[in-house]
């Protein structure tokens, strides 16, 4: 006896096409080889270690009760988090061109496969480097682990949000990705990671405080790290109303078919 033909609807479609996608990144950087995995730690390993040796060497500690490893880890495996998302997100298209050839692939399909794939990539790096820290004696339990986690998923919807708009750009203006790639190393140094702004004059941290980013690294450490006090001017709900802002721009972006010429 024949079985009776079931349709799927249109969500069920498009979840099963962003889950095969999100298993092809994560094959891509974790099933071929060894080789994708370990660079993947190159990368965190690589500027956590000259900063805390160096400040392991002088034996200072920028905040009191605080250790300088944990402190760096809990800022700068955000600020990854982000930078890796929106650069996937601008970048990325182009080497999933041939699958968009395919009727069920839609581009959006492909930005939100990247986005999650990446946010458990770094999930995975994120574990790895508190594993090490711990087996050496640090203290890397987060107080308040719940709220950790909602702080990291604003910083993927944020990094997603603005990754649709950035991308929308890019595929305006080609020459846009250079620039965005170019930005993050300042906004690498204005958001905290190395140094804590409470250190700079007052005048200072009151305009680095416009950097959304930072307002994300420290929401982050203050779920992450015992005993840390953020800066006085964290407004939470300044970070949360841009990730929604820039996530509603991008999908209308994407309904004008403003992206749809990355492909072209």
């Amino acid at each position: 006896m024949m079985q009776p033909i079931t349709r799927r609807s249109h969500l069920q479609i498009q979840r099963d096409v962003i889950y095969a996608l999100l298993l092809r990144e994560l094959s891509s950087t974790f099933g071929k080889n060894r080789g994708g995995f370990i660079w993947v730690l190159v990368e965190p390993i690589a500027h956590l270690l000259v900063p805390v040796f160096i400040f392991t060497v002088i034996r200072q500690r920028l905040l009191p009760g605080v250790e300088y490893p944990v402190f760096l880890v809990y800022g700068f495996l955000p600020f990854l988090l982000f930078k890796s998302i929106c650069l996937q997100m601008i970048n990325g298209v182009n080497q999933t061109k041939g699958l968009l050839g395919y009727r069920q692939v839609l581009l959006l399909d492909v930005f939100v496969a990247k986005a999650m794939a990446y946010a458990v990539i770094q999930a995975v790096v994120f574990t790895i480097v508190l594993t090490g820290l711990a087996m050496f004696g640090f203290d890397v339990l987060p107080p308040r682990p719940l709220e950790l986690a909602a702080v990291l998923a604003l910083t993927v919807m944020f990094a997603f949000g603005l990754g649709l708009v950035l991308a929308a750009i890019s595929s305006l203006i080609p020459d846009a990705r250079s620039v965005v790639k170019v930005m993050f190393m300042p906004l690498y140094f204005i958001s905290g990671i190395l140094f804590p702004v409470t250190r700079f004059p007052d005048e200072w941290v009151r305009r680095l405080a416009y950097n959304p980013v930072l307002h994300l690294v420290e929401m982050t450490r203050a779920m992450g790290v015992v005993g840390y006090e953020p800066f006085k001017y964290l407004v939470p709900e300044y970070p949360i109303t841009l990730a929604f802002t820039l996530t509603a721009i991008g999908l209308m972006l994407y309904r004008l078919r403003i992206l749809a010429r990355v492909t072209t």
